[in-house]
């Protein structure tokens, strides 16, 4: 059985707090030049361009905040989590992307969007949830999720906006043409039209139901999923739940799953797996290297 590396990083809110403590705390607000109207999340009695987001004007670094490194015109190398630079390809499975449209689950700041545009892309969605309620952290007792949630839900929702921010800054100084759609991942919209691809990054991990998460993912995909999440190595159909009482920290990964349950939920939902390979990514906060498994299904 293949071992899988858990990842040490701190959550989100908490790294961001260590760094930035006043900022968050405050509430301060970014400075955009234009607000993000809320999002139909259910897209009843709506077409496709009533869904979309409005572009955010986004200038300064200083709003943002770089899940993805990436190299940011007239501001240069900018560090995130990831780099996935000259990586793309492998990220993905070798699925090629070019005339294909492109679903991008999960875009944060964006970098799956951008290249998949870069390799061809006829059509780009990068998606993001609209309210941070839609993610479940794991209810560790002495963490703020549990002891109060309102209060967590408004300083993570200070992430998630600077998330989006530097994903529209890196949009229009790359002259993207990509669209973006926030809402509900366990709900997505018909209307929102069909993909040839679609690419889950660094997700299913971090969800409490990945099978009603790939069912929504999956009615909007026509050809291909791409999904990059850790797995056990086994065609069992298991599941290891990942939290653990004396590891507080980790509250953002719910559940690994075996290729085999995978295999089999794909099944389900029509698909079967066509291959899976393994590469290793650098993680810039921690400066070291980490395989990351992608597994490719395809439409039956």
């Amino acid at each position: 059985m293949r071992r899988q590396s858990r990842c040490a990083r701190k959550s989100d809110y908490e790294r961001q707090n260590s760094r930035t403590p006043e900022s968050l705390q405050t509430g301060a607000s970014t400075a955009l030049k234009e607000e993000q109207p809320r999002v139909n999340d259910t897209g009843e009695g709506a077409g496709r361009g009533s869904l979309l987001a409005q572009p955010r004007l986004v200038e300064r670094l200083e709003d943002c905040y770089f899940y993805h490194t990436m190299d940011v015109p007239g501001f240069g190398l900018v560090r995130g989590h990831w780099d996935l630079r000259g990586r793309f390809d492998d990220y993905v499975g070798g699925v090629g992307v070019s005339g294909k449209t492109v679903l991008d689950v999960g875009a944060a700041t964006g970098f799956l969007s951008f290249e998949a545009e870069r390799h061809g892309a006829s059509r780009v969605l990068s998606f993001d949830m609209s309210d941070v309620r839609q993610q479940a952290f794991v209810p560790f007792k002495d963490k703020l999720y549990y002891r109060d949630y309102e209060s967590w839900a408004y300083h993570h929702n200070l992430i998630v906006e600077k998330w989006k921010n530097a994903y529209w800054l890196c949009h229009r100084l790359l002259g993207s043409k990509a669209e973006a759609y926030y809402g509900n991942i366990y709900a997505l919209p018909p209307e929102l039209g069909e993909f040839d691809v679609s690419i889950v990054g660094a997700v299913l991990e971090h969800l409490s139901d990945q099978v009603t998460a790939l069912a929504s993912i999956a009615r909007l995909t026509r050809e291909t999923l791409v999904l990059v999440t850790p797995l056990i190595h086994t065609e069992e159909r298991v599941a290891r739940f990942e939290p653990r009482a004396d590891r507080p920290e980790h509250d953002f990964t719910w559940w690994t799953y075996s290729v085999g349950l995978y295999r089999e939920i794909l099944a389900i939902l029509g698909f079967r797996i066509a291959k899976v390979g393994y590469s290793n990514y650098y993680h810039d906060y921690e400066g070291r290297f980490e395989e990351r498994p992608t597994l490719v299904a395809v439409r039956d």
